[in-house]
């Protein structure tokens, strides 16, 4: 045959049924985890860094500040509600503007409402089983915390296994860095706590330099 026949290398082999929809799939997953999952590093690298300050502000509230700690034992949930409020906000415009700049439209705000609404029972959800277990209560003040905790915590893990790994392994870790230290150390574990959270925090940052994804 002359120079202009073709040869099996000319051309990548064709893909079968199967394969096509395994690659279509893979694209449409990959694409809608990115809508979802838009800003999300800066994001927990933020909330590490909050959550961090919520503990150490209210473990130097116990520490000093104790007539005020032992007269108001129920603070610490007002405490973390203003601290924790600006990161709601910044949560909002960090995945916002992260969503336009993949997607300006109609699909990123179809994304962004379901990542919104995703969160916000995430959140009535960690306000409402503490009520619906009767811990609403001067009685219930010291647990109510575990319960909220472990509901937030979960949401980061079944987020995370959706549409990126590196948030639930967040969730895990947020876990592990609150109720490990409130078995081990007793009145420093909030301090405990807060040391842990920073440590995921330069943990995050290091993950990023190394990998690039934002």
């Amino acid at each position: 045959m002359s120079g202009s026949a073709v040869t099996d290398n000319d051309h990548p082999a064709a893909l079968g049924p199967d394969e096509s929809w395994e690659t279509i799939h893979a694209t449409m997953h990959g694409a809608r985890s990115a809508f979802y999952a838009a800003g999300s590093t800066a994001i927990l690298l933020m909330w590490a860094g909050i959550i961090s300050i919520a503990y150490l502000a209210q473990y130097a509230v116990a520490t000093f500040a104790a007539d005020f700690a032992d007269k108001y034992p129920w603070y610490p949930g007002p405490l973390w509600a203003v601290i924790t409020f600006p990161g709601v906000i910044g949560s909002m415009a960090i995945g916002y503007r992260a969503g336009n700049a993949l997607s300006p439209g109609r699909a990123m705000q179809s994304a962004g409402i379901r990542v919104f609404a995703y969160w916000m029972t995430v959140m009535v959800a960690a306000g409402l089983l503490p009520g619906a277990a009767g811990l609403w209560n001067e009685a219930g003040a010291e647990k109510t915390p575990f319960v909220m905790l472990g509901v937030f915590a979960l949401g980061y893990v079944l987020f995370g296994i959706l549409n990126r790994t590196v948030i639930a392994v967040f969730g895990v870790g947020m876990a592990v860095a609150f109720y490990a230290p409130h078995y081990l150390f007793d009145d420093v574990a909030p301090a405990v706590s807060g040391i842990a959270m920073l440590v995921m925090l330069a943990s995050v940052a290091m993950w990023v330099r190394r990998t690039g994804e934002w």
